[in-house]
This record gives structure tokens, C-alpha cells and sequence, in this order.
């Protein structure tokens, strides 16, 4: 095994439905080299169980937010004040028209509460969108250089399937977010998807498992983990025509950028 590191920037190993033993997962990861994971909220309750599970294990760290196709209560529990001292971000939050019916109106008011709890508390932004982009960069540009801090941030898994994705994935680094590539980009037969996939340069590229979900070859079918991140990284250096190590000290660097973990 090489003895470059890694992160996976996002799972969801501590959640109550998590089909894996979270303890093994975690070793797992650290015998793939993965030396830092990040757990993702999705609502007040999942937030708490996340920056707990990343409090009491080392390398773990959490984000405290409300998912947009989940539970939307206006009072949802998740406010900068109770940003505990592994909490890195807020997230996982946006808009999502996939599922329907949904309500957009109360989507983009939850968005905004988030983004704007994000701003009081100096943390950056984990951005799940889907289907939703037109809608999603006019909220975002309403936040972007609006009080003492930066809306910083990464647009998580993206999944979009349309001739617009390239563009998306462009929008996203005009604003100087990052991008976070899982599974998806090692078992996409989509072009548009591919042509987006290859358009993050290595500056602006992170990694994801979204464990449980999309787990990738040759684990497809099976409960994703933390430690499937190498497959995704190899798989990665390979199309890009980079050596495995290049591309894991890369995608280290930044999400050690955008999250501050120096500073945890």
C-alpha cells in the first residue's frame, strides 16, 4: 500500500441506519490509508449523532446541517451556536428537485437559514444540489461576500446528467468552490457526466465516498465505507494521467484547505 494519505469528505458511517459496524469501518479506513473522515448531518438529530461520533474517535469530524429532501422544520435545531470543536462545516444542505412533489419555496428559505448559519459561524458549506441549479446559483450569489467572512464551500457528489453539467461544474469554480467526486465518476457511462467529471482540476478536487451509498467498482452492490476512497482516488489518477500519489496529496490538500482541520 502506498503511504499516501487520504480523506473522504463525506459519509455517513455514524447514522443509526448505517448497515456496517462504524468501528471496523473506521479501521478499515486507516488500514486503506484514509486518515481523516468527515460525517455528514442531514438533520438536527443526525447533526448531533455526527459531531458526537466525531468527538469521541480520532480523525473523525462532523457537519451540522438540515438535507433539503428530508424533514424541513423552520426551527431546525441547527444554529452556529452550537458548532462543537470538531465541526467543520454545515452541510449537507441545498436543494434538490428530484423527489417528487416538493415544496421549492420552503427549500430555498431552509437553504438560505443554512447558509446564512454558516456565515455566523465562519464554517464553509457541504452543497447538495440536484436538479436544482437554476435555482441554486441565484441563492448562493445572494450570500457570496455578504458579511465579515466568505461563503466558502463544496458542491458534494455531483450528479448531474445533462448537456448543462461542464457548466455547472464551471459555475462552481468561478465562485471558488471545490467539487467533490464518490463512486459515481468510477462507473459513469454518461458523456456529459465524464466531460464534467474531467473539467475539476486538481486544484478544486476533492474525494467522497457518501458511504453507504454508491460504492464503486469492485464493491458495487455492497454497503460503501471510508476505506472504498482509494478505489475512487486510483480510478481518478488513472483517467487524469497522474500518478496516485500526486493525486492524493492534491485532494488532502484541499479538503485540509477548505475545512480547517490544522485548526480542530
Amino acid at each position: 500500500m502506498s503511504g499516501s494519505v487520504l480523506i473522504d469528505t463525506h459519509c455517513h458511517i455514524h447514522a443509526r441506519d448505517y448497515p456496517l459496524d462504524a468501528e471496523e469501518a473506521l479501521l478499515n479506513a486507516r488500514e486503506a490509508g484514509v486518515t481523516k473522515v468527515v460525517c455528514i448531518g442531514t438533520d438536527a438529530e443526525d447533526s448531533k449523532l455526527a459531531v458526537e461520533f466525531a468527538e469521541q474517535h480520532d480523525g473523525v469530524y462532523a457537519t451540522i446541517g438540515v438535507h433539503p429532501a428530508g424533514r424541513m422544520p423552520f426551527l431546525c435545531g441547527i444554529s452556529g451556536d452550537k458548532v462543537g470543536s470538531k465541526t467543520v462545516a454545515v452541510g449537507e444542505v441545498g436543494l434538490d428537485y428530484h423527489y417528487k412533489p416538493y415544496d421549492r419555496e420552503a427549500q430555498i428559505r431552509l437553504f438560505e437559514e443554512m447558509l446564512q448559519v454558516a456565515m455566523d459561524a465562519g464554517l464553509p458549506v457541504v452543497f447538495h444540489v440536484r436538479e436544482a441549479f437554476e435555482d441554486f446559483w441565484p441563492v448562493v450569489d445572494g450570500f457570496l461576500g455578504r458579511g465579515p467572512g466568505k461563503l466558502r464551500g463544496v458542491v458534494h457528489g455531483f450528479s448531474e446528467r445533462s448537456a448543462m453539467a461542464t457548466e455547472c461544474v464551471e459555475k462552481a469554480l468561478e465562485r471558488g468552490f471545490y467539487v467533490s467526486l464518490n463512486g459515481i465518476a468510477t462507473f459513469s457511462k454518461d458523456k456529459d457526466q465524464m466531460a464534467a467529471f474531467a473539467a475539476v482540476p486538481q486544484n478544486r478536487l476533492m474525494l467522497e465516498t457518501d458511504a453507504p451509498f454508491l460504492a464503486p467498482p469492485p464493491f458495487r452492490g455492497k454497503p460503501n465505507q471510508p476505506a472504498y476512497v482509494r478505489e475512487i482516488a486510483q480510478f481518478l489518477a488513472d483517467k487524469r494521467g497522474v500518478s496516485f500519489e500526486e493525486l492524493a496529496r492534491a485532494t488532502t490538500k484541499n479538503a485540509e484547505e477548505l475545512f480547517g482541520f490544522a485548526k480542530t
